[in-house]
C-alpha cells in the first residue's frame, strides 16, 4: 500500500494511542505552539523517526509568549533540523492582538528564510492579512503550507500563484463544510496536501478527499506523499 503523509498534526495526549496507519510506512509531521512544548516536540521527533518537528509560536499564545522568545526559537532551530510552526493569523476573536500577531509571523517568516526552513501557517479570518503579509515578506523558498485550509478558492488561488500548499484536514467529513469541499475541489494537485491535525484518522481524510476530488485512494496517497516530500523537503534530507 502507498506510504501515508500527515502534512499537520499535534504531540499526542499523555497516554493516547499512537495515531493509527496500519503498519504502512508514513511521514507526520508535529507542530509545536508555544515556548513551553517546543523541547517535547524535539524530544517526540527524536523518539519517532516518522515525525517531522515544527517549533513556532502560535496566534492565540502570541499575547502571553514570554519576552525574549524570538531568540529563543531561533536558537533552537539553529541546533535541531526542525521547521517552523504552528505560526499564523487568527482573527476570529474579539480580544484578539492582530498587531501582535501580525509582527510574530513576520518574526517566523523571516526565521524561515534565514535558515531555509519550510512554515506552517494557521490562518482563521486573516486571509486579506495573510496574502499583504506574504506578498511583502515572501514565501520562504524551503516550502510553506496553509493548514486545515478553510479560505475561499480565490484565496486559494492566490496562495497557490504564490508556491503556498494547501493543506486539507478532517473538517471534510462535516457536512456543513461545503466552502472546506469546493476549495479542495478547486486545489492544484501540485499544492495539495492533506492532514489530521491531531483529531482524525489520516485514512479516514484520504478516503474523504478522493471522493470530492474523484480520483481513487490509492492516487490521492501517492500525491499527498510526493507534495509532502516537496513542501518538506528540508527536513527530510
Amino acid at each position: 500500500m502507498p506510504p501515508l503523509f500527515d502534512a499537520h498534526s499535534h504531540l499526542p495526549k499523555v497516554g493516547a494511542p499512537e495515531p493509527a496507519v496500519n503498519g504502512r510506512e508514513h511521514r507526520r509531521v508535529v507542530c509545536g505552539t508555544c515556548e513551553a512544548d517546543w523541547p517535547a516536540v524535539l524530544a517526540h521527533a527524536a523518539s519517532h523517526a516518522e515525525v517531522l518537528p515544527m517549533l513556532g509560536l502560535h496566534p492565540w499564545f502570541v499575547r502571553d509568549a514570554a519576552q525574549g522568545w524570538e531568540a529563543r526559537l531561533e536558537a533552537l532551530l539553529r541546533s535541531h533540523p526542525a521547521g517552523v510552526g504552528e505560526c499564523g493569523l487568527d482573527f476570529a476573536r474579539k480580544e484578539a492582538d492582530r498587531a501582535g500577531q501580525e509582527s510574530a509571523l513576520r518574526v517566523q517568516l523571516r526565521l524561515a528564510h534565514a535558515l531555509r526552513r519550510p512554515v506552517a501557517i494557521h490562518v482563521v479570518k486573516a486571509w486579506g492579512t495573510l496574502l499583504e503579509v506574504l506578498r511583502e515578506e515572501a514565501v520562504p523558498p524551503a516550502g510553506a503550507l496553509v493548514h486545515a485550509f478553510s479560505g475561499s478558492p480565490e484565496t486559494a488561488r492566490a496562495l497557490q500563484a504564490m508556491g503556498v500548499f494547501l493543506s486539507f484536514s478532517g473538517a471534510l467529513l462535516k457536512p456543513e463544510q461545503a466552502g472546506v469541499r469546493q476549495a479542495l475541489r478547486s486545489a492544484s494537485p501540485s499544492r495539495l496536501l492533506l492532514e489530521t491535525d491531531g483529531s482524525v484518522e489520516l485514512e479516514r481524510v484520504m478516503e474523504a478527499a478522493a471522493t470530492i476530488r474523484g480520483i481513487s485512494v490509492t492516487d490521492l496517497e501517492l500525491l499527498a506523499w510526493e507534495n509532502g516530500g516537496q513542501c518538506f523537503k528540508e527536513l527530510m534530507a
